[in-house]
């Protein structure tokens, strides 16, 4: 029934990414994410979205807070896509388990969200649909995911083919 646990649960939630173009989709130990202030610096100096967006710094927890976060949790799922999508994909998949019962399951995204064409300053249009940025909350992306061997690489390195990530928490 729904709201109660299984064992594939879990399983169903990497099928999921794995077919929406997931190359991988690994399960790690939130202890292991990189946190550090200097994501959130990028932010701040190099991103548009700053300071106008709910999902981006200022509003999005800081490193010390995402931390705080990250290690009240057991299990996390990474992922790396090659098109645009990771946030959506991400918050679809934390939908899926809190469903099933991992009603501590919770997503960040990739860069800032794109559910509106413009933020609303007055508050988010989409609470239930939006996520923060791993960036913004002050997750290292680049040291996380070479730290479980995921390539990842600048823009300039990438030319036209670009990586994005995703964090899904599950409890």
């Amino acid at each position: 029934t729904v709201g109660e646990r299984r064992d594939g649960d879990m399983e169903a939630c990497l099928e999921y990414l794995r077919e929406n173009g997931a190359d991988p989709a690994i399960v790690i130990d939130p202890h292991t994410v990189i946190t550090a202030p200097w994501p959130r610096l990028r932010c701040q100096f190099g991103c548009e979205s700053y300071g106008h967006n709910h999902c981006c710094p200022p509003e999005a927890p800081d490193y010390t807070r995402t931390r705080a976060v990250l290690d009240s949790y057991s299990t996390a799922i990474l992922f790396r896509i090659h098109h645009y999508g990771a946030s959506r994909m991400a918050w679809e998949c934390a939908r899926r388990l809190f469903l099933e019962g991992y009603y501590k399951a919770f997503a960040f995204g990739s860069g800032p969200c794109k559910l509106c064409p413009s933020c609303d300053p007055a508050g988010c249009r989409f609470p239930g649909k939006a996520i923060p940025s791993m960036e913004g909350c002050g997750i290292d992306v680049f040291a996380t995911a070479r730290a479980h061997g995921l390539e990842i690489h600048t823009l300039r390195e990438m030319g036209e083919e670009h990586s994005h990530f995703g964090l899904i928490l599950v409890e």
